[in-house]
């Protein structure tokens, strides 16, 4: 079991310093720079072998990696290394590059591993083909449908599932008309839709309601430290009771910050639970959310063609690119609110192991989140991270001259201090929290009450990769 949930971190975060280690090697070997160490891991190797002039070993504290290059520090003398196959005396253009290239590496690891998302196909949490409420003044309703029927064609192709009824529709050539069958009891009958009526007609579709169970809970995000578990029944929320799933967005909507009182069945037992929602995005400040999702009653795996899979990878790539850099500024920019929602390689591994659960695209999409953030942390400008390189090495260009050997011990002691403290929050933060959902289970009734199988949800206007639960 402890196997089992260890390896899927274990495999990711070796697999992200794996790719940016060797980029920062691969590009150092082609600029001529002498590579001492390839080390997977930091402290006492467990395993090592020399090829050249290059000892590559796996080290046994896996919370990193590193490439050691000849020169890449002053001598014990305080004077700075001479001779180009040296990194400090390497030109300056030659060590921006080689700072360079393991963020790119990671980058580019992103995304080719959203491609593979694309070709391995895309997850989609699922439902029957079932019709929940139809509103009399929707167009669905106009159409003749009504609460209970079941869509099971479009223009002739099968449908079996919810999100297969949109799927099928939007394969449809772009301006056409489609019929929609429709089953209702023992009796069957199409639908006609002219193009402009498809995309109303669609959009007007619902599915029954969702009760508000708790299919899952985001590691590190306020529920979990809340102690909420898979399958409580949410009853109410700040005194207000909620019946269906839907409720539960709008009921927390404008309560970032604020203590929201839960009231939570769970193994037939009713109890209180205080969450404080917070605003991940930074954004909409009404957009509370607290790290759960609803179950659900299957999966729809959509798979891409390889340009279909490309163009998918490279947008999906961007939007991570955003999201993360955006999250960075948060942190920097508000750090005792959004320190609490960083995580060490404890955290990563609880994630990936979360992930792993729900399927080999959801791992592999928060693999390319993972590689994303580890790029975007190495370019902080900050000494000892490859960022604070480059930074030393444009100082350099600007100046025409070399940083002196004191000027550049300097700055690196300055980077230790500052990366040692943040490595330490980083590492505490991840038994903190484990901590505090242990205690709050412990308070809450044990067990937990099976959750309903789950009928609906509003009909999906787009397919993200990532949805946004409350």
């Amino acid at each position: 079991m402890l196997f089992n949930a260890v390896l899927p971190g274990v495999v990711l975060l070796g697999l992200v310093i794996f790719v940016h280690e060797l980029g920062h090697f691969l590009m150092a070997k082609w600029r001529g720079v002498k590579v001492l160490k390839f080390s997977l891991g930091f402290g006492p190797p467990v395993f090592a072998v020399t090829r050249g002039d290059t000892e590559y070993r796996i080290s046994w504290i896996p919370l990193g990696g590193y490439v050691q290059m000849a020169g890449d520090s002053p001598g014990p003398d305080g004077t700075m290394p001479g001779g180009e196959n040296q990194f400090l005396s390497h030109p300056w253009y030659g060590r921006v590059l080689i700072c360079l290239a393991g963020p790119a590496a990671n980058l580019l690891t992103a995304f080719v591993v959203m491609v593979t998302v694309g070709l391995v196909g895309v997850s989609y949490p699922d439902y029957p083909n079932r019709l929940g409420a139809v509103p009399d003044t929707s167009v669905a309703y106009r159409a003749g449908l009504r609460p209970g029927d079941a869509i099971t064609a479009v223009n002739s192709v099968p449908v079996k599932t919810w999100v297969q009824i949109f799927f099928t529709n939007s394969k449809q050539p772009r301006g056409k008309s489609v019929d929609v069958r429709v089953e209702r009891g023992e009796r069957s009958f199409v639908v006609p839709l002219a193009p402009e009526q498809r995309e109303p007609f669609f959009s007007s579709l619902q599915r029954p309601a969702v009760p508000p169970v708790v299919g899952s809970v985001v590691t590190g995000m306020p529920a979990y430290k809340a102690g909420l578990k898979e399958g409580d029944w949410i009853v109410a929320v700040n005194g207000r009771p909620v019946t269906t799933w839907d409720e539960l967005p709008r009921a927390l909507r404008g309560t970032v910050d604020h203590p929201v009182r839960l009231r939570v069945k769970r193994a037939g037992r009713e109890f209180d639970v205080v969450v404080t929602p917070i605003n991940p995005d930074g954004r909409d400040s009404r957009n509370a959310r607290i790290g759960i999702e609803p179950p659900y009653a299957g999966v729809f795996l959509e798979h891409h063609g390889l340009l279909e899979s490309i163009d998918l990878g490279f947008r999906a790539t961007v939007s991570m690119v955003g999201s993360v850099y955006g999250g960075l500024w948060l942190t920097i920019s508000r750090p005792l609110y959004y320190r609490e929602y960083v995580g060490g390689p404890l955290f990563i591994a609880q994630a990936a192991s979360e992930q792993a659960r729900r399927g080999l695209d959801a791992y592999l999409q928060f693999l390319a989140m993972i590689n994303i953030a580890i790029m975007a942390f190495n370019l902080l400008p900050l000494p000892v991270l490859d960022g604070g390189h480059v930074l030393l090495a444009l100082i350099e260009a600007v100046r025409r001259q070399s940083i002196s050997a004191r000027a550049y011990l300097t700055f690196q002691k300055v980077g230790l201090v500052v990366m040692g403290t943040l490595f330490v929050l980083i590492l505490a933060n991840d038994p903190l929290r484990l901590v505090q959902r242990q205690r709050a289970l412990e308070k809450a009734p044990r067990g937990a009450a099976p959750a309903p199988t789950p009928t609906s949800h509003p009909a999906p206007r787009e397919r993200p990769l990532a949805p946004a639960p409350p």
